[in-house]
């Protein structure tokens, strides 16, 4: 069995997907690790929405109870800008393990994300000059990577450079070849920790991919978007079927709302202009989607934003999922019950069954 560890529930889907890819059974956790007989189980910590204490006694805990289940290998995502408690999490989790090597393979090349020379690349753009910029919560100031880390003592190395014998090692990665050379350059005695393109790099040493089943989504249909990403912003304005979150969620909206699914079948539920902070926002809209959802009848949601997917989940009292299909990277439909939930990272371009089903 393969575990994972995901500091966020959108890179705990995306690795779900692109293991489904491989055939494997996967199943999902929320915060608990349990017993299973699945291929792989990922464990989303939801730790980096946690501050830095609280982001580290919760992997040590949950490294803790996978070592007991005795995996193959464990792998830690990590957000592919290195958003998050990265290098502190890591520690936390070392000390549970005898491995004093650390690589991590945050670059996303498939995806225009890479690391040259030391700085991180979106695009040919560096970072600084994204909209990663005015994240809400981890706001990008450097586009060199060691001051994102804020860890003046790690590496950062090209694939061809001599490994060192204990540290943290970050890798420079350019190209998906890049990526499959660092898979191939480490050993047993390597901590894991890393983006997408470095887990399917490690996958593709052992498995092979298989072809998906087609899908038909379900309805009712309730789209939560609780990204802070203004080209997301602009593509809800262009929509009807839209509600956006007030300050007081009262009894009028949540009826006005409603109306709207029992009318069209479909519903965006989204962020406007507030002055409340994340947590309250993400807070706001997970009680506001439980009503809905309970109201509506609602057969499927589909979320963006790792720390609102969180939250709406806990609000469901949800702890385990079963992906069952990968609509494109990142973005992840599971049934848990007998509702149907997609992610998808709030960064990340909407897939197709979803633009055409509010275009």
């Amino acid at each position: 069995m393969i575990a994972i560890i995901a500091d966020d529930f959108t890179g705990a889907a995306e690795l779900a997907g692109i293991s489904l890819r491989y055939g494997l059974k996967v199943s999902v956790c929320l915060h608990e690790v349990n017993t299973t007989d699945a291929d792989v189980l990922i464990i989303c910590t939801d730790s980096r929405s946690l501050n830095i204490e609280k982001a580290k006694k919760v992997t040590n805990n949950v490294v803790k109870n996978i070592l007991q289940l005795q995996p193959s290998f464990i792998y830690k995502k990590i957000d592919s800008v290195l958003r998050g408690h990265v290098i502190e999490e890591i520690k936390a989790q070392q000390q549970q393990t005898d491995l004093n090597k650390v690589l991590i393979v945050a670059a996303n090349p498939s995806l225009g994300r890479t690391i040259n020379n030391g700085e991180y690349f979106i695009n040919e753009k560096r970072i600084t000059e994204t909209g990663f910029v005015s994240d809400p919560e981890f706001p990008i100031k450097s586009a060199f990577v060691k001051e994102i880390v804020d860890d003046s003592e790690v590496e950062v190395l090209k694939h061809a450079d001599a490994l060192p014998q204990q540290g943290i090692v970050i890798a420079e990665a350019i190209s998906s070849d890049d990526i499959k050379q660092w898979a191939s350059a480490i050993d047993a005695s390597w901590m894991l920790v890393g983006a997408g393109d470095f887990y399917t790099a490690l996958l593709d040493k052992n498995y092979k991919s298989t072809p998906q089943e087609n899908f038909q989504l379900q309805s009712p249909h309730l789209y939560i978007c609780g990204t802070a990403f203004n080209e997301r912003k602009e593509f809800i304005k262009t929509l009807d079927s839209v509600s956006y979150l007030p300050d007081v969620i009262n009894e009028e909206w949540l009826n006005k709302t409603c109306n709207i699914i029992q009318q069209h079948n479909k519903l965006i539920i989204a962020i406007d202009e507030s002055t409340n902070t994340a947590l309250a926002l993400r807070t706001a809209m997970a009680k506001a989607a439980k009503e809905i959802i309970a109201r509506g009848n609602v057969k499927e949601i589909f979320i963006e934003g790792g720390s609102t997917a969180a939250a709406v989940l806990q609000e469901l009292n949800i702890k385990t999922l079963s992906p069952v299909n990968e609509l494109q990277r990142g973005v992840v439909r599971m049934k848990a019950n007998d509702l149907f939930i997609t992610v998808k990272p709030g960064s990340y371009q909407l897939p197709k069954e979803i633009k055409d089903l509010y275009s």
